[in-house]
């Protein structure tokens, strides 16, 4: 028989559990993460920190993160103790040129303007040949025309479009981009940050 006490520890454990709880845009960008043992990943969207927990727990890489908010900070760095999580405004990532092996990045509705600078600071960070899992929420085209219908003009500025987030990938040095849709409403956009050596090549082609 489970004592009262018994009983709300397990009600709370299973609140907690369920909180907790990778989401289908995370599931789907881990899925398509390139991540060997001793890389070094950024998460620049980190949230609580779920992904970046999990990839530490599998994975055994480094992982660091930043967002703009300072809640989520606070939470990530309680679930990750002893690694890098800061705070930083959109577009400002405080780490050194070439830092990481992957970056994951979740795009939550940005200006393109503002989007465009924090892809460059991606690119800024990442190593040449390094990947960028990039999760968005992205509608199928007939729900997008319906939505809008409904929404402003500015909100619909802020949607996402494959094509513009192509043109500023290319604009951020990176090559290879994929796409995949991951689900009715999420999809995960794979991109590789260009080499030197093909720079050169095609310089001189």
């Amino acid at each position: 028989m489970i004592s009262r006490a018994q009983g709300k520890t397990w009600t709370a454990g299973a609140a907690v559990s369920k909180q907790q709880k990778l989401s289908a845009l995370d599931k789907a960008m881990l899925k398509w993460a390139v991540v060997d043992p001793e890389d070094r990943l950024l998460d620049a969207s980190i949230g609580s920190g779920l992904m970046a927990e999990y990839l530490r727990r599998n994975m055994q890489c480094e992982v660091c993160g930043v967002s703009d908010n300072m809640e989520n900070v606070r939470a990530a760095r309680s679930r990750l103790q002893n690694c890098d999580i800061v705070y930083a405004v959109p577009g400002d990532i405080p780490w050194r040129e070439k830092a990481f092996d992957t970056v994951l990045l979740k795009f939550s509705g940005e200006g393109n303007s503002v989007f465009l600078r924090t892809l460059s600071e991606v690119s800024r960070v990442l190593r040449p040949g390094g990947q960028l899992i990039l999760g968005t929420i992205c509608y199928p085209a007939a729900v997008k025309v319906i939505a809008g219908m409904l929404t402003s003009d500015a909100e619909e500025s802020r949607s996402f479009h494959r094509a513009d987030m192509v043109q500023m990938l290319g604009e951020c040095e990176f090559e290879n981009i994929t796409w995949q849709r991951t689900g009715f409403g999420t999809g995960v956009m794979i991109a590789w940050k260009r080499k030197p050596e093909v720079e050169e090549m095609r310089s001189v082609g």
